[in-house]
Parts: structure tokens; C-alpha cells; sequence
């Protein structure tokens, strides 16, 4: 049973991140996107917040805490993979700036694909990644469910308006299935880990959000918005590198996956957080 339910995760994932983004796709525009973008100083403090700043928090964490070798590896590759496709839906639950969070992770992703292969070997010695994989993973979960929602909207209007509500509900749906699923299949490994790589861990998420939120500027929405797209990273990214690259040593994996269900359970505590603070 628990090996046909971790089987199960993958699809669960790919289902929930299409529905996100189509659902976030039938809410938006190109003009919105790029308008978004427009913002030149907030824009650059998040790429560096997001392409620099986290990686080396995590290098710097997994250096200074002792930790098996994998564990420490499994988490610099969850830190290195920016660009989480469901950040827009969290950034989107809280009424923050969704617009740019979308446009946001766009840069994201293309960056993630284009510079980790050059990134991670300088990291972490002998890691050589083929980014074929990931190309096709970002079209099918990505780029296809975004670039029909958003001809959908472009061309049909009222029809976007009236399946928008669906597929929200759809996603939601997902989102707290996979959630439970997750931390079900994950549960005697999240139970075992090593307390100095789960404390690496949380140090991670904390020092993360508050460098996006820092970097976000006056803006209340725009705080928040970055905080989150900067500490939940690409999980399934993640754990695709994770598993092609380091399939000789298992704790590799099992920590990066660990920090995605980590990453989802602090994220839904963050946006309930969020959502019952008054906004100004």
C-alpha cells in the first residue's frame, strides 16, 4: 500500500502544479505579467535574492552544522533549484502581487535550467546534470497549462471567468491531498532524520523568507510575495536532479524531498498566518 502511495506522489505533484498554473493562467494577461516586471530595483533584489542570496545561505548552513554528506548535498540542490511552480497560487491565496510573482517565476525557472548544470558542479564536485529532463517537465507542468490558460482568457473572457472558479477549487484540492500524502509517505524518514540536518533545515526556511521579505521593499504585498517565492524552492526539480545525479547515495533524495514536504507544511502555515493578519 505505502509503495503504491509514493508511487502515487509524482503524478499527484505533476496534477497539482498543472492545475495551479492554468488556474493562475485564466486570471492573468501577458500585459499584466510583463507590466509587473516593470519595476526595475525590485526585480533585480529578486533574482539576487532568489539566485544568490538563498543558495549561499544554504552552503553557508550545511558548512557551519556537521551533517552526513548526502543530507548536506540534498539541501544545497533544494536551495539551488529556485522557482517554485505553485508559489504564484500561495502568493495568490494571501491577495499579494501575483502578477509579479508569475513573472517572477518565469525568469526563476529559465535560470534554473539554463545555470544549475553550471552551477552544481562547482558546488559539489562530479555532479553532472543533462537538462533534457527538465526541459520536457517544465513544458508539460509549466509552460503548456500557463500558455493555455492564458490564450483562453486572451481569446474567451467570459469563458476564463466562469472556469476560473473550478479550477481553483481543483487546486486547492490537489494542494491539500498532496499535502497530507506527502508528510504520510514521508512520515519514518521525517521522524529519523538526523536533528542536525533538520535544524539546518528550519534555519534554512527562516533565514530564506526573511531575506525575500527584507528585499521586497516598502511594499507590504510585495514582502510578503517575495518572502515566499524565495524560501520554497522547486522540490520536484529538486528530486529529479537529486535522484539522476546522485542515484549512488540515497540520503540525497530522501532530503530534498524531505525539504519540499518541509517547505509545503511551512508555507501553508505562513499564508493562514498571513491571511488573519489585517493587511494594510
Amino acid at each position: 500500500m505505502n509503495e503504491l502511495l509514493m508511487q502515487s506522489t509524482g503524478p499527484l505533484i505533476a496534477l497539482f502544479l498543472v492545475a495551479a498554473m492554468f488556474s493562475l493562467g485564466l486570471d492573468l494577461t501577458l500585459r499584466q505579467i510583463i507590466g509587473s516586471l516593470g519595476d526595475r530595483a525590485l526585480l533585480t533584489k529578486s533574482l539576487l535574492t532568489n539566485l544568490l542570496v538563498v543558495p549561499l545561505l544554504a552552503i553557508v548552513i550545511t558548512s557551519l552544522i556537521p551533517m552526513h554528506e548526502g543530507l548536506r548535498i540534498g539541501i544545497v540542490v533544494f536551495a539551488i533549484a529556485a522557482g517554485t511552480e505553485g508559489g504564484p497560487k500561495f502568493v495568490q491565496m494571501i491577495r499579494g502581487n501575483t502578477a509579479f510573482a508569475f513573472g517572477l517565476l518565469v525568469l526563476m525557472l529559465v535560470f534554473t535550467v539554463t545555470l544549475v548544470p553550471l552551477i552544481l558542479p562547482l558546488v559539489i564536485p562530479h555532479a553532472v546534470i543533462h537538462t533534457g529532463a527538465l526541459v520536457v517537465k517544465l513544458l508539460l507542468v509549466v509552460a503548456l497549462p500557463i500558455g493555455l490558460g492564458l490564450l483562453l482568457n486572451h481569446l474567451y473572457p467570459a469563458h476564463a471567468a466562469r472556469i476560473s472558479p473550478f479550477a481553483h477549487h481543483l487546486s486547492m484540492f490537489l494542494l491539500y491531498g498532496l499535502f497530507v500524502l506527502l508528510i504520510y509517505v514521508n512520515f519514518q524518514e521525517i521522524m529519523a532524520l538526523q536533528s542536525s540536518a533538520l535544524l539546518a533545515g528550519l534555519l534554512y526556511y527562516v533565514l530564506a523568507f526573511a531575506a525575500g521579505y527584507l528585499a521586497g521593499g516598502p511594499d507590504l504585498h510585495n514582502r510578503q510575495t517575495l518572502g515566499i517565492m524565495s524560501f520554497a524552492r522547486n522540490g520536484s526539480i529538486a528530486m529529479l536532479i537529486s535522484r539522476e545525479v546522485f542515484a549512488d547515495d540515497p540520503q540525497v533524495l530522501m532530503m530534498s524531498t524531505i525539504m519540499t514536504v518541509g517547505s509545503v507544511i511551512v508555507v501553508v502555515l505562513i499564508v493562514n498566518t498571513i491571511k488573519r493578519l489585517p493587511q494594510r
